[in-house]
């Protein structure tokens, strides 16, 4: 294919900051792809593009404008005129067309990565999966979509543009057994259950090494908590009328009156900012307002990435988690887990892996009672949940490389074309 000897592969809807979990499933998935073909060129579409250019990244990595806008009005256009043009037999060259569309005339192949794609309670992001599909599509390109949260797909406005996309696919890898038959309620049987890809997120000992050692002596001898709140959920709760903040408060106080030190972990932040997108920061600090004092709380406001972030996790001995990819780096640094998502779905899947069901509840379900029999439970039964984990996650983590396999198999697809 055009002389070509190594693969080139585009990423959308997954930026190198801000959410630490779809910063580990891009950093995942790259570093596989590199352990394949160290010459490889991965063109990520982010929609921070301004700060990721100035950010430290691999070599062979480019980052382009992947926003929204720069989607909907620019690009997704110049790919239908590239394609009339095509069709028409106009001969003009690739440099006419600019650097974005270069990189995506080059691709071989479109990874659409995300965490919940084509959801009917997420309507409004139906438009963002569908653009961040049409270059691929209309390019012609191999397309796979990544471990991924899908469906329910009920809805029409949220169940045809999913069909469109989906069919468009040259492979679909649903993240659990619930999303999995959900694809499968369309019709499509090449989709195959793989894990997140942040299960197979490598942490070099360098990095393990750094966090222990500037963390060591934490807690004063207190075993530690770590808790992870998320916006999502606590949007969610107040839709429920249900006071999200002055019940983490409650139960932070709680726990420190039990013996324990609390390592409080935005799990995503984007320091400065002012909304809560993607950025956990504010909702936890309204959390610690309401606390008279910050005794045996650590907050972990530094900008790690999202290895040492990892290792962060992995310092509790217990963890409770609303943010989904803090759940993750739990179970991979084998600490039982108590769960508080929303779309339960997208969670108890997971969980399920694990044979750990019975430790996760949804967002409607969050009392300060909940929160603290769940946690005597997680304390007693944590020899068990442990076993459970170390169990299964040998599998879990094979399964989450096989994106990354399935990846390359579509690469020299192409390139033999």
């Amino acid at each position: 294919m055009r002389g070509k000897e190594h693969t080139t592969y585009a990423t959308f809807a997954v930026p190198l900051t801000g959410n630490r979990g779809s910063v580990s499933m891009l950093t995942s998935m790259a570093d596989s792809l590199f352990r394949h073909d160290p010459a490889c060129r991965i063109n990520v579409f982010t929609y921070y593009p301004r700060k990721e250019r100035n950010l430290p990244h691999p070599e062979h990595m480019r980052i382009h404008n992947g926003g929204p806008f720069n989607l909907a009005f620019k690009l997704v256009p110049l790919c239908m005129c590239y394609r009339i043009a095509k069709a028409l037999g106009l001969s003009i060259p690739d440099r006419w067309w600019g650097e974005e569309m270069q990189a995506l005339i080059d691709t071989d192949v479109c990874l659409w990565i995300g965490g919940t794609t084509f959801n009917d309670s997420k309507l409004y992001k139906v438009p963002w999966n569908v653009a961040s599909c049409l270059p691929g599509i209309l390019l012609g390109k191999k397309c796979l979509f990544a471990s991924q949260t899908m469906g329910p797909f009920r809805n029409p406005l949220n169940r045809w543009p999913a069909r469109y996309c989906l069919s468009r696919a040259d492979f679909i890898a649903p993240r659990g057994q619930g999303s999995l038959d959900q694809v499968h309620s369309l019709g499509y049987s090449k989709a195959e259950h793989l894990a997140d890809l942040a299960f197979s997120l490598d942490v070099s000992s360098d990095v393990r090494q750094t966090i222990q050692e500037r963390y060591r002596g934490i807690g004063d001898g207190r075993p530690l908590v770590g808790v992870s709140v998320n916006t999502i959920v606590e949007n969610a709760c107040l839709r429920h009328g249900i006071p999200h903040n002055r019940i983490w408060a409650e139960f932070i106080a709680w726990l420190r009156q039990e013996g324990y030190h609390v390592l409080v972990i935005p799990h995503s932040m984007r320091q400065g900012a002012r909304g809560k997108h993607n950025n956990d920061l504010l909702t936890v600090a309204n959390i610690l307002a309401m606390l008279p004092d910050r005794a045996h709380i650590t907050v972990i406001d530094e900008p790690y990435g999202c290895k040492e972030l990892r290792e962060v996790v992995g310092l509790a001995d217990y963890y409770v988690a609303s943010r989904f990819h803090s759940m993750i780096s739990a179970l991979c640094t084998e600490k039982p887990v108590l769960v508080i998502g929303w779309g339960y779905q997208k969670y108890r899947e997971v969980m399920s892996v694990f044979e750990l069901d019975d430790y996760c509840f949804d967002a409607s379900q969050l009392t300060l009672a909940l929160l603290q029999e769940g946690f005597r439970r997680l304390v007693n039964d944590a020899d068990t949940i442990r076993e459970r984990i170390r169990r299964n996650l040998p599998a879990v983590r094979a399964s989450s490389l096989r994106n990354a396999e399935e990846a390359v198999r579509l690469g020299e697809i192409a390139l033999r074309a």
